[in-house]
Formats: C-alpha cells, structure tokens, sequence
C-alpha cells in the first residue's frame, strides 16, 4: 500500500502538509448510537462477543456496545476485512464496525439484529477506512475531501468484482488509506475501494419482477410466467392454451384453466388455475418461481 502514499508523498514535499490518520474505521465512538445514516448505510460498532454457527453456513455474532448490545448474522458471502484492506476471519475479542444496508428489512427485536454487508475488523496495521460518496470530480458530499485514483487503486463490488472508476461516482462506497493532505478540500489516494453495491442475479431479478408485477387470487400471488421463467434461463414455447416451460432434461407443462401440470413424466397440482391476464401474458402461481429457483440452484 505504500505505492499509493507515493501521490500524496510529491506534493508533500512541497507544502510539508501530510499527515497520517489514526488507525482506525473512520468514527468509533459510542456504537449504537453512531448507527446515523450516511447514504443509505448504518453504522455499527462494538467488541464480539460470541460466535454462533448457524444451520446453512450462516453464523451469528453478539457485540457488546457499551452497557448495550447487538448482533448480526454473517456467512461466506459477507465482506470481513481489516482497516487495511485485507480479508481477515472474524473471531471473538476483536472490536469491529459494521456497515448495513438500511433498505434492507431488519427484524424489530432487542437487541437489534443486523445482517451488514461488511465488516471491519479493527486491527494495529496503518490503515483508515471512511463511508463515503463522491461526485464525478471524485469530490465528496462534505465538499472535504478529494480523493485520487490510479491504475493500482483496487475497486471492487461486494461481489468482488472488479469495476471501473465510474462505478464509484454518487455511489456509497468505503474507502481505504494511509495519508491524507492537509489542504482544503483535504486529499489522499486510497489503495482500495469498496462499491457498496452487489451484481445482481437472474435469481434476484426474477424475484424482483414476481414482485412488481404480480395479482392475488384468493391470497394467491399470480406472476406473469415467460417473464421470470426466460430470467432464470428457461425457455418458453406456447402452444394455445398450453405452455411448456424447459431447460436441459427438465420441462413443465402448463394449461390455462387447469390446476394440474406436468413435470417432467409426473403431474402435479397449482393452488389456482394459470389465467390469461393480457393478450399472451400468462399468470401462473408463485410457487411455480419458487421451483424454478430451486432447480437453478442445483445447476
């Protein structure tokens, strides 16, 4: 990470202003009550306490905030990194800043259980990490701070992909850094940079079409068949009243008006009947979708 600090370093020489931050996630004071908003994240800081495993590789952590108390459900897929910008393993005794999506829904109980999308684990390497958003001149909404990016500075998604210098702009992301010029508006040249964005999956667009675009017969979520079926990588060919959705050696057949399908040689029942709402748009229950998932993620 030095190789960053060499930006900074040059125009250093020249004002005598450089100057490093404290170790540290940026903002660690009382940590339930710093859970204010920046952007559209929360954040949460405080000591594990324990850690539970969870069925399905998830697991459960409990922090002790002060005299308070939170916790938070973490597996594989969460970012868990130090204040240097290393994948790290979460363990009991580490003080650590927690970073949620706060359009995510959160279980209303005490304590409060979160389900963040990273988590830093405070450690002794140099290193600050800051929750920030910053505009097309990489200025941020504070106005106090410009950040300068190069070929070598590390941009990934939560999905940890690599993205390009745009995708950084108006988003949410948190930044990683040793030195920041003591100018105004202050500068650094972070050595990693974190999008707090996933890529979204066929999975999560089909489910996110089943529910924009969805009616109710009898309690019964009708979403529109091709539509989610083609996002999960089906094809669908209609033959009248009939559909027959397939992929590889599976296939459904559906009718309109009738509660029974095929599936693959076997038959099987619909809580309600397949309906024609638009002219070749056929709605079909949702757990139909909750099959198809399921078949997806056995590919």
């Amino acid at each position: 990470m030095k190789r960053y600090a060499s930006i900074l370093m040059t125009v250093a020489l020249v004002s005598g202003l450089l100057i490093q931050p404290s170790v540290s996630a940026e903002g660690t004071g009382d940590p339930v009550a710093e859970e204010n908003q920046n952007g559209n994240f929360l954040k949460v800081t405080g000591e594990v306490n324990s850690i539970k495993n969870e069925p399905k590789g998830n697991n459960y952590a409990t922090v002790k905030a002060g005299e308070r108390e939170f916790g938070f459900y973490y597996n594989e897929s969460t970012m868990v990194l130090n204040n240097a910008g290393e994948k790290v393993e979460l363990t009991e005794g580490t003080e650590i800043t927690a970073f949620v999506d706060s359009r995510k829904s959160m279980i209303m109980i005490y304590p409060p259980r979160y389900s963040p999308e990273v988590i830093i684990v405070h450690s002794k390497h140099p290193g600050t990490v800051e929750l920030q958003r910053f505009n097309e001149q990489l200025l941020n909404e504070k106005g106090d701070l410009v950040i300068h990016v190069t070929d070598e500075t590390e941009i990934h998604d939560l999905s940890g992909r690599d993205v390009p210098k745009e995708a950084l702009v108006e988003k949410d992301v948190l930044i990683f850094y040793e030195y920041v010029l003591e100018s105004y508006p202050a500068q650094t040249g972070p050595y990693k940079i974190v999008v707090l964005e996933k890529e979204t999956t066929n999975i999560e667009k089909a489910a996110d079409i089943a529910n924009k675009d969805y009616y109710k017969v009898n309690s019964v979520k009708m979403i529109p068949l091709r539509l989610v079926a083609e996002q999960l990588g089906f094809t669908v060919e209609s033959y009248g009243k009939v559909s027959v959705i397939s992929k590889g050696s599976v296939s459904f057949t559906i009718t309109l008006g009738a509660k029974h399908y095929g599936y693959n040689k076997s038959i099987r029942y619909f809580k309600e009947e397949p309906e024609l709402l638009e002219k070749s748009k056929t709605y079909v229950p949702y757990e139909l979708l909750e099959q198809l998932i399921e078949l997806t993620k056995e590919e």
